[in-house]
């Protein structure tokens, strides 16, 4: 062997046992942290829950259990609705008493207690986004990513009517109260002198309107007409009068039809009996006493339509101003049993084992 070859062949041995090169540690060691972040994101947790949506009575327009479903699967990147989950999720949607739309959602662990629970309302009366914040509503208390921590105790939501509550709730009165009532009456300007009155009246009520009838007498006026001639006359008619009512206050128009009688002693009266025709406003205020009774002050204006005039053969005795008036007090009594009747509520029980 030449010593080229053994020089080449001494070469290429110390080529063959060189050790392979290796990459640095700490190139391996970046490499793997870059990637494991990667590898751990790649199966995130997902939540699963049993799903109970219900409607009360009165929210049935509102969506149903599809569209909760569908949100809370596009907000969470899958369906975590699954029957056999641990935990359990409650929602309803139900009418408030002012007519806005509100919703409970409470979540269960898998011993029955509450973990989580909200209370939405939507006042703008619009169901489908109630919906759609429940959803909202019910991925942040699911998401595991969001490390959500158990929502302190909410206040307590109006309790919502059970299923038979429409039925026991009494429907609004479709019948008016029957009321009658007495009054006494001071009336001025009717006949020739002040005088008293009294009057029987009863009225078909209702909420903000009501229909009287009321019959009325004004007590005789004797007026002197010498030392050995006088004349008595007094009022006997009969109202009709619409009511508006607004709380304890009330505005009456009354048309006012009658008969206005006149005696003499040694005067002969040439009609003794003539028609009385007025009308005018009445105003007063209702003072409640109990249920069934009332109490009213009022006042008429009392315009006179009728001619009405007292003569005899030597002339016109007597001739009324074509405007007086009356005050009067009056009690009330309802008649109407049912007016008054409470509506009962019946109360829904919380808790693991009560519907929601």
């Amino acid at each position: 062997m030449s010593a080229a070859s053994a020089r080449d062949t001494g070469a290429d041995a110390a080529t063959q046992e060189r050790p392979k090169a290796r990459a640095p540690a700490w190139l391996v060691a970046a490499a793997a942290a870059l990637l494991w972040p990667w590898r751990a994101g790649a199966a995130p947790p997902r939540a699963a829950v049993q799903l109970e949506y219900r409607r009360a009575p009165g929210a049935e327009r509102c969506p149903g259990e599809a569209l909760l479903r569908e949100e809370m699967a596009r907000q969470l990147g899958y369906d975590p609705v699954e029957p056999e989950a641990a935990a359990q999720a409650k929602a309803l949607v139900f009418v408030g008493p002012g007519r806005e739309v509100h919703a409970t959602m409470d979540i269960y662990d898998a011993e029955g207690s509450i973990a989580w629970s909200r209370h939405l309302v939507a006042y703008n009366d619009d169901c489908k986004e109630l919906v759609m914040n429940m959803a909202l509503s019910l991925r942040v208390a699911l998401d595991p990513s969001l490390h959500v921590q158990p929502a302190p105790a909410p206040l307590p939501p109006p309790v919502p009517p059970p299923a038979d509550a429409a039925a026991a709730a009494p429907a609004r009165r479709a019948w008016p109260e029957l009321r009658v009532g007495v009054a006494g009456t001071a009336v001025f300007g009717t006949l020739q002198e002040a005088t008293a009155g009294t009057a029987l009246h009863v009225a078909l009520r209702y909420p903000s309107f009501s229909l009287g009838l009321e019959g009325q007498a004004q007590w005789p006026v004797t007026i002197r007409l010498n030392e050995t001639a006088s004349i008595k006359t007094w009022l006997a008619a009969a109202n009709v009068m619409p009511c508006s009512q607004r709380r304890r206050l009330f505005v009456c128009a009354f048309v006012s039809v009658g008969v206005v009688t006149t005696s003499s002693t040694d005067t002969e009266i040439i009609d003794t009996s003539a028609l009385w025709l007025a009308t005018g406003p009445r105003a007063g205020i209702e003072m409640p006493i109990s249920d069934r009774l009332a109490v009213e002050f009022y006042g008429d204006l009392v315009l006179r339509l009728s001619e009405l005039r007292v003569e005899s053969q030597q002339g016109v005795l007597w001739t009324p101003p074509a405007a007086g008036g009356l005050v009067g007090v009056r009690l009330d009594v309802n008649l109407d049993p049912r007016s008054k009747a409470p509506a009962r509520r019946a109360s829904v029980p919380r808790g693991a084992g009560a519907a929601h």
